[in-house]
């Protein structure tokens, strides 16, 4: 007789250590053991909230993957599995069109209980999570009013103090002081953010995070100061001992970052100022002069950015964008052989036959293979074979009271075959227990003409190009030489996820493609 087999799953919203999913996974373990199960995968999601879609749940996606080869899925309680009952509801219709059963480790939803009382359940569980929402977000509001610190680190220039329900923000006067001499020095001496960050690194000043964690007590983490990191910290309304919120629509960041208003429209003080509102406005305007096209459309990074190296130090080579009277002179550059901190000879090539050469290289050998696409079985199938498989049951239900001869009943009909051959495509992709390379559609150079400059550089980079530029030789001819570069091919991620002799045997052929061509 064959053994049931189960999948267990968990999922934590927050991981705090009294938090930990070791108890009920080993909860699981116990059920699944005096059940007589077998456990075959166990998948975990964690800093996921139970109303979060099946889908965008990495441990989900797992489960979701081993429904067609499982006879149950185990979690220690109903909410572990969702907080919505039409995410809950979602995941028993995928179950149920694999014939696979959800149950909990504490009995609550058993084989023998059905889906009512689970449906039941989880309408509780999702009333709880909306009541712990309207809880969180009427705290935070009270004590965002207040000017209260809301958690995590304070700004760079502040610490935390004051009791856990009135924390405020009081100023760290070693970090304060890096700002207003950093201020000052920008402001009023014609200092550059760059400047000043490679003096505050040779300083040996703390970046901001691990400034926080030597004050804390806790380990360094060898980090640098950053032109950006610098900036953030001079820009942000924080300086001003404003609370501070992300502006609607726009992601947490120094540039975008406003400050929290009270009911009269005035900034909420959370601490004492670092920057009088003079100096502040005034550094602002010198870094808003001194940002080269902010708002303004990128071109992108360019094309050999970390495919081509130096061979003096292996280094990347960074590309020097020049133009004049409407030509393109720009060039590709090792920084390590540069100025007065080079450590080697100059080493620059001409970025426009760089690029031409390299391309010609690539599209030559490879223009004409078909682009392969890794697949991973993420269950994305699961789910549309259930609905594919309920629109079935209601299709066949409707169409038994219709005339037999009818125009919509042949309509009906029509549909259903569609539903059913999509439904056999289904559960084929369903078993598939592993991912797999499937050809992607077209030639190669046909994905190349359609990507810009950043797609095409993950193409370069999927295809192992390595490109080696060396120094011209002294008193050389001042023009591209293409003996100066080595270009090299590992082959597709394609190739090299194959088996060994299969991979040489495609090696094989296009080096006789090459040879032909």
């Amino acid at each position: 007789m064959r053994q049931p087999t189960c999948v267990i799953y968990d999922r934590l919203s927050r991981l705090f250590a009294e938090e930990a999913p070791d108890h009920r996974l080993a909860a699981c373990h116990a059920y699944a053991e005096a059940r007589g199960w077998k456990v075959v995968h166990v998948a975990t999601d964690t800093n996921v909230s139970g109303s979060t879609p099946l889908e965008d749940r990495p441990g989900m996606r797992e489960v979701l993957s081993w429904l067609p080869r499982v006879d149950y899925v185990l979690a220690a309680k109903l909410d572990r599995y969702a907080r919505s009952v039409m995410e809950f509801s979602r995941l028993l219709k995928a179950a149920a069109a694999t014939k696979a059963a959800i149950t909990t480790a504490d009995g609550m939803v058993s084989p023998e209980n059905g889906s009512f009382l689970a449906n039941l359940l989880a309408s509780f569980a999702e009333y709880e999570r909306d009541m712990i929402k309207a809880r969180i977000t009427a705290s935070k509001e009270h004590f965002r009013s207040r000017g209260n610190h809301l958690g995590g680190l304070a700004p760079y220039g502040y610490t935390v103090t004051g009791p856990l329900n009135n924390k405020r923000w009081a100023i760290d006067e070693t970090a304060a002081s890096i700002i207003r001499e950093c201020a000052d020095r920008l402001t009023n001496h014609g200092a550059s953010l760059t400047g000043l960050t490679r003096e505050l690194n040779e300083r040996g000043i703390l970046p901001p995070a691990d400034h926080a964690r030597k004050r804390d007590g806790r380990k360094l983490r060898g980090g640098k100061w950053h032109s950006t990191t610098l900036r953030d910290v001079l820009y942000t309304p924080a300086v001003r001992g404003w609370l501070i919120q992300a502006a609607p629509g726009t992601k947490r960041s120094a540039l975008t970052n406003q400050a929290v208003l009270d009911a009269a429209g005035s900034p909420v003080s959370a601490g004492p100022e670092i920057l009088s509102a003079e100096i502040w406005t005034a550094v602002r305007s010198v870094i808003d002069g001194k940002s080269k096209g902010r708002g303004a459309e990128r071109t992108g990074k360019a094309l050999l950015l970390h495919v081509a190296l130096c061979s003096e130090c292996n280094g990347p080579l960074y590309r020097q964008r020049r133009e004049v009277s409407g030509k393109d002179y720009s060039s590709y550059v090792c920084r390590a052989g540069v100025g007065k901190r080079g450590i080697h000879r100059p080493n620059v090539v001409t970025a426009r036959y760089l690029d031409e050469l390299v391309v010609g290289e690539f599209l030559k050998r490879f223009g004409h293979m078909a682009l392969m696409r890794w697949v991973e079985p993420d269950g994305s199938a699961v789910l549309q074979l259930s609905e594919v498989s309920g629109q079935i049951e209601r299709l066949a239900g409707n169409l038994a009271q219709l005339e037999p001869n009818g125009t919509a009943a042949r309509i009906a009909i029509g549909q259903l075959n569609a539903l059913e051959k999509r439904q056999a495509e289904l559960r084929a992709e369903a078993d598939h227990a592993e991912g797999r390379w499937v050809d992607d559609g077209g030639p190669l150079s046909a994905e190349w003409e359609r990507r810009d400059n950043e797609g095409r550089r993950r193409l370069l980079a999927d295809l192992g190009t390595r490109v080696t530029v060396r120094p011209a030789t002294p008193g050389a001819p001042k023009r591209f030489d293409p003996k100066r570069v080595s270009v090299e091919f590992d082959g597709p991620a394609w190739w090299r996820h194959r088996d060994a002799t299969e991979a040489h045997l495609e090696a094989i052929t296009q080096e006789e493609h090459m040879q032909n061509a």
